[in-house]
């Protein structure tokens, strides 16, 4: 890990940046990446030391607080093995983590049949399925899980199909404090206006956006997060690989957190890290060094 001195690294990062980042209209005098961010860790950063046995699904918010100084527990659906319905077994999670003075923030539900998949009968088995992950969330305390609405096809049939799948789960959701959000993740969902079409259709206080760093794909990445930061619960720092300064190879760091800062966010900023060079803890904290400097840049 190349390793800065905070004003060294706040330095050079100023020097690389266009002159309007710096604008003293975008800034507030000794404002704190705490008095409105916190930074969180998506469990899918470690899905290879979770398929290989070498951390355990329970263990995973404890090393998250060890190792890397992170309280803000984001979880991903596979590793719970299909436990998620065992109140026990949920139970002794909520007690790793909230009894450890950690807060569950959301789920990330990867499953086979999707909310907006053409087939109705395929529509109602999803809505089913994550009714559980709801039941679940709720149990952890979680805000949020987020759901899969790439099934592609047709635009408009698609929006319809997604539109009705999400109101069924957003509507079992509504008594509860979690939110069901979509995540761009292929198909029509890396679209932004389709994403914002599916919200306003919906009209739902239970539906909402997460947006991600990376997952726009054809899209431009910094509209896609600046257009659907009103309807996220948090937000998603994907990043895959750094260069020999610790900048993010894809996506700028800095203009993102510019983004984020100057809207009405606030809340999670959860890390995940997809590289495949560096191990996911040395990763994870690059991508934790990224977004405090990226504000340190903003505030300085």
């Amino acid at each position: 890990m190349h390793k800065f001195s905070r004003r060294k690294f706040v330095r050079k990062s100023a020097l690389s940046l266009p002159a309007f980042i710096l604008a003293k209209d975008v800034l507030a005098v000794n404002e704190k990446f705490t008095d409105r961010f916190q930074i969180g860790i998506q469990e899918y950063t470690f899905h290879r030391w979770l398929s290989s046995g070498k951390l355990k699904h329970l263990d995973y918010p404890a090393l998250a607080k060890e190792k890397l100084g992170i309280t803000h527990i984001e979880y991903w659906s596979k590793p719970f093995d299909g436990k998620h319905t065992d109140k026990k077994y949920v139970r002794e999670l909520a007690n790793r983590t909230t009894g450890e003075g950690m807060e569950n923030i959301l789920i990330l539900v990867d499953i086979g049949n999707e909310l907006d998949s053409k087939d109705a009968k395929q529509r109602a088995r999803s809505v089913e399925e994550h009714k559980g992950w709801v039941d679940c969330a709720a149990q952890l305390g979680c805000n949020a899980i987020r759901v899969n609405c790439r099934s592609g096809g047709n635009r408009e049939l698609n929006l319809d199909n997604a539109v009705e799948g999400m109101r069924s789960i957003c509507d079992y959701a509504k008594g509860s404090n979690v939110k069901i959000v979509i995540e761009p993740h292929g198909g029509h969902s890396s679209d932004p206006d389709w994403l914002l079409a599916v919200m306003k259709r919906l009209n739902h206080p239970s539906a909402g956006i997460l947006p991600d760093f990376n997952n726009f794909g054809r899209f431009d990445r910094y509209d896609g997060v600046r257009r659907t930061l009103s309807y996220a619960p948090t937000v998603c720092a994907k990043a895959l690989n750094f260069d020999d300064k610790g900048f993010e190879t894809k996506t700028d760091f800095f203009r993102m957190m510019k983004i984020i800062y100057k809207s009405n966010f606030s809340g999670v900023i959860s890390i995940e890290f997809e590289g495949h060079n560096l191990n996911p803890i040395v990763g994870s904290l690059k991508t934790k060094a990224l977004l405090q400097n990226a504000f340190d840049v903003l505030i300085k």
